[in-house]
């Protein structure tokens, strides 16, 4: 694969603080500019931003109102894209100069069909314990592809035949289609892979956002696991589970691979952030099951 025509799809909603300098690192690349388009797909939007993004000639803006889920935004963006490769890319991170070009590399390595790219966290002039548990437990690309073959969808890499063969993203839940629609790809036998130069930057989430987004995820996960062959009695005793307290083990170990030496002085405090997140995630595990057994209208 040798410079494919590339087309990046970006959801946004009501993303005016943020979005002139995502559109200012996506279209400077060190990757050939007259090779990749990039699709805003506005999902309903009630401050600046269509009108910020008007100012970027070179992009070319959708509209999607009738369902207000990123899920939706990128089906209308993926399904306008002429690329030979697709991304899909959040509009609250930072990529690299050499984002789009490490990833086309890996994607160009024989069999690999889909690449999750690295994320890594800024934090804000106060470096909250929130801000920290943020950046060492969430968006680990590696882990999720490696324990699950699947991972999130706001760094993306995939070739035209997967989008053909696995199809549109559901389109009314708000979270955990990305898992969703990433593990239906592997099951269908196209490969997953990592890439560590295909970096972006994501601000780090303090606490209450944080655990909104956890109980938000949460809700949508049940979905993924039930309909990849996870019984239900095993997704009720997984809820139940996440009463027992956690151990040191895992945020230790999360340290040592993504953190700095200084989140060893507070492992208490983490650790109590740690489990505040397992219950929150256990009552959107809760709401997620609930809503999956219920009645359809």
């Amino acid at each position: 694969m040798d410079k494919p025509f590339v087309s990046v799809v970006t959801p946004v909603f009501n993303a005016e603080d943020t979005i002139e300098a995502f559109l200012n690192a996506v279209t400077d690349q060190s990757y050939p500019r007259e090779d990749y388009e990039v699709i805003v797909v506005d999902n309903g939007s009630t401050d600046n931003t269509m009108q910020l993004i008007e100012e970027f000639q070179e992009v070319r803006l959708l509209e999607r109102t009738d369902t207000q889920t990123p899920y939706a935004a990128r089906n209308t963006g993926l399904e306008a894209a002429v690329g030979e490769v697709l991304i899909l890319l959040d509009v609250n991170c930072t990529p690299r100069h050499h984002w789009l070009e490490e990833g086309i590399k890996c994607l160009s390595k024989q069999g690999t069909d889909l690449v999750g790219g690295k994320v890594s966290f800024m934090y804000s002039e106060e470096e909250t314990l929130g801000e920290w548990y943020d950046s060492l437990l969430f968006v680990d690309m590696e882990d999720l592809i490696d324990r699950g073959d699947s991972c999130a969808a706001g760094n993306l890499f995939f070739k035209r035949k997967v989008w053909e063969k696995v199809g549109r993203f559901p389109e009314t839940e708000r979270s955990g289609m990305d898992l969703y629609w990433t593990k239906k790809a592997t099951r269908e036998g196209f490969k997953l892979k990592y890439c560590e130069g295909a970096e972006v930057r994501y601000p780090a989430r303090k606490l209450k956002p944080l655990l909104k987004k956890v109980f938000r995820v949460g809700t949508g996960q049940p979905k993924v696991w039930l309909e990849n062959g996870m019984s239900p009695i095993k997704m009720f005793l997984l809820i139940f589970y996440q009463i027992i307290p956690p151990g040191l083990s895992t945020l230790k170990q999360k340290i040592k691979r993504r953190g700095k030496e200084e989140m060893k002085e507070k492992l208490g405090a983490l650790w109590l952030i740690h489990y505040l997140q397992q219950l929150t995630i256990s009552l959107g595990w809760a709401k997620g099951f609930i809503r999956y057994y219920s009645p359809k209208s």
